[in-house]
């Protein structure tokens, strides 16, 4: 078996039925197998594997234990000399598959390999940063990346990125830079990972200590300090139909992420690190708190006022971590 493909569902059916076909349109001249492993969904996601897709194997996993636990239930019974994670809300275009699997095959020191992810319209998106730190989490939280809307702004950052940039941000910009070549990033996204089967024999699989969010963050650092390396591959193409971005915060992703990131400082960096980053979250969201509330107050937009209580919740979460 030359690729397994794994693909983590909960409650995704349709976009799991597109993920799906797309594979199958554009993959050739491999061996592959899919594997759905399903957290436990309540949308029929199972029976429509069965019905349409008999050939996929459908794990029914017990429990919904999150991202990683789901993939490492999925990795524990795959074959492929390779291993694709792949999330649900992607589509796979031409050749994309084949193409890893050859610049893989010819150069053996890459532990994992990163496509070029694209919005539905095509554009450029995401796909390669670089490990967190206080300063990048500070900048997230308190939202200056929104100076990149700027296109005056942004177009100065790029050309001088490289210069006085700090890494973790001249990693990012690296998203925005025309005609990107192959080349060793960091942290690649983990929407589509495709790696080396020796990799999991010597790391094993992810950390499912983390329920959603920082997972790939915490898998490319540990295989880093084993020796091998992330390579960002712009010749494999996927759409990741990633959510727009909207005025409404989701209740339970939004806690999930800080809750990890706390749990990531804590094991990479110590405990003085945890409550560092707990200071700047707190500080955060306490300032984004305030400024939804008084949107509300102005306009009674009940998007801010839920986003204010989300905030809130968070804050009480990150105080008792």
């Amino acid at each position: 078996m030359d690729v397994s493909i794994i693909i983590v569902n909960y409650n995704t059916k349709d976009l799991l039925k597109d993920c799906i076909r797309s594979i199958k349109n554009t993959t050739t001249d491999l061996q592959y197998e899919i594997i759905v492993s399903d957290n436990k969904s309540s949308d029929v996601s199972s029976e429509m594997l069965k019905t349409e897709y008999k050939d996929v194997i459908c794990l029914e996993n017990e429990k919904n234990g999150g991202f990683a636990y789901a993939n490492n239930k999925g990795i524990d019974i795959a074959k492929g000399k390779y291993i694709f994670l792949l999330n649900s809300d992607t589509i796979i275009l031409k050749k994309c598959i084949y193409n890893m699997y050859i610049y893989m095959e010819d150069n053996k020191e890459i532990g994992i390999l990163g496509p070029k992810l694209l919005n539905y319209d095509l554009s450029d998106q995401t796909s390669v940063f670089a490990y967190p730190t206080l300063f990048k989490e500070f900048a997230s939280i308190f939202e200056i990346k929104k100076i990149l809307n700027n296109a005056i702004l942004k177009k100065f950052i790029l050309k001088f990125s490289n210069v006085f940039l700090p890494n973790d941000v001249n990693q990012y910009m690296k998203n925005f830079k025309e005609n990107r070549d192959i080349e060793k990033v960091e942290v690649l996204v983990g929407a589509a990972m495709f790696i080396r089967r020796e990799v999991i024999n010597d790391v094993g699989g992810l950390d499912d200590s983390y329920f959603m969010y920082y997972e790939e963050i915490d898998y490319c650092l540990n295989i880093a300090k084993h020796g091998w390396t992330c390579v960002f591959y712009p010749y494999s193409e996927i759409i990741h139909l990633i959510g727009q971005s909207s005025k409404k915060v989701s209740y339970v992703t939004f806690l999930a992420r800080y809750e990890s990131m706390i749990h990531y400082f804590e094991k990479n960096h110590g405990k003085v690190y945890k409550y560092i980053v707990k200071a700047i979250i707190i500080t955060g969201l306490s300032y984004r708190y305030l400024r939804d509330f008084f949107k509300w107050k102005f306009n009674k937009n009940k998007s801010f006022l839920n986003n204010s209580k989300i905030y809130k919740d968070t804050i009480k979460m990150v105080s008792t971590k």
